[in-house]
């Protein structure tokens, strides 16, 4: 199989892999007082250190958890029961964002997107109004502060990198908590400026680790509930025994995303450029040319040919794409992300995401089979229309 969907998941790297396997050999809970316990702990604040370097933040301010759709539900209903009781957020967040806000209570406020898949944010120096036409809440109005700003560093479908920098302003100058879904920005390439962020969120499994743990990273002493209470694990921010293998899995995949962070970029640039020009060759059209890409994500519309249909007849080829988010695949509603863009034909899209594993011959394959699949998927569409 060629496998172009590391958006989605992309499998353990095979020093990932090595590290864990010890640790799923012999006890490991590091709550235990005795040795075996303490190995554990020292294994498990050795990840937490590794994970934090590779975000360039306090390891005290590691929270390990399930994954980021726990992390991003953690860090809003933190920040809620801390007082914040508006959220400014765009379409573009991916649905475990919009789910948490939603499930903390808090009131959103809608921030514009432009049709390069931009969040929109306004001058932070500027009086200036987040939010639609109508909404009456203000940033310079009284009462304006206190809110949380939350913003991807980029997007999941179309790899559009967002204004991190432009929102940390706006947070600074307005007395607003800034959460950051770091899921897809990590390991990729250089690391996003996350230092000015409240709390960020990152997965293991995006960036070849294992599947089943993700971190919320907070700011060193900032206060903040546990969302599953009842132990007094991670310092009391999460109960539960920490799951050591995972953990130190996770550990290694972030030292070596890291350490790989330059050479990583250049070589999915060199794979990127060619795929992309391949696909516009075939009448496929960008979606977010005109902003800045992270160079894994390719997101294209063949308009007037679902998504859907052409992830399918790939999937028969022995190729494995998507259609946009992987918790939103099969769906039959339009990409949002696509909606909130304006994109005339958002049931189009397509996305190829790469990753560690992905080779130029497999984008030669891809490219080489996809006129005969597009041409069968309009020839099925004619047939049915008439």
């Amino acid at each position: 199989m060629i496998y172009l969907d590391h958006a989605a998941t992309s499998p353990p790297l095979p020093g990932v892999v090595e590290a864990m396997a010890p640790w799923l050999r012999v006890p490991a809970n590091p709550a235990s007082a005795h040795g075996a316990g303490q190995r554990a702990a020292a294994a498990l604040q050795h990840a937490r250190e590794q994970v934090a370097a590779l975000l360039r933040r306090p390891a005290e301010g590691i929270v390990f958890t399930s994954g980021a759709t726990e992390a991003n539900h953690q860090g809003i209903r933190g920040w809620a029961v801390g007082g914040a009781r508006r959220v400014w957020a765009s379409p573009l967040e991916h649905p475990c964002v919009h789910g948490a806000i939603e499930a903390a209570g808090l009131r959103r406020i809608p921030l514009a997107v432009d049709s390069a898949g931009r969040v929109v944010l306004p001058d932070p120096d500027a009086p200036a109004r987040l939010g639609g036409a109508g909404e009456p809440d203000r940033l310079d109005e009284p009462g304006g502060s206190g809110g949380l700003l939350c913003l991807m560093a980029v997007n999941h479908e179309t790899g559009v990198i967002q204004p991190l920098g432009a929102a940390r302003a706006l947070a600074a100058r307005h007395g607003l908590r800034l959460h950051v879904d770091a899921a897809q920005a990590l390991g990729r390439g250089p690391v996003p400026a996350l230092a000015g962020a409240d709390s960020v969120v990152i997965s293991a499994h995006k960036l070849g680790g294992p599947v089943g743990i993700g971190a919320l990273s907070l700011l060193s002493g900032a206060p903040f509930p546990a969302l599953l209470p009842g132990g007094s694990q991670e310092r009391g921010r999460r109960g539960g025994t920490v799951p050591v293998a995972l953990a130190v899995g996770f550990g290694a995949a972030a030292a070596q995303a890291e350490a790989e962070a330059e050479a990583r970029s250049a070589r999915y640039q060199g794979l990127a450029e060619p795929l992309r020009r391949g696909l516009v060759a075939l009448g496929a059209r960008l979606v977010g040319e005109a902003a800045e890409r992270s160079p894994t994500h390719t997101c294209v519309v063949f308009d007037g040919v679902p998504g859907e249909a052409l992830v399918q007849a790939l999937d028969l080829e022995g190729i494995a794409v998507s259609s946009g988010a992987a918790c939103a695949s099969g769906s039959l509603e339009p990409s949002p992300v696509l909606v909130a863009m304006g994109d005339p034909h958002p049931e189009g899209a397509l996305r190829v995401s790469l990753g560690p594993g992905s080779t130029a011959g497999e984008i030669e394959r891809l490219l080489a089979v996809l006129p005969r699949i597009l041409e069968g998927v309009r020839l099925a569409l004619e047939l049915q229309g008439g």
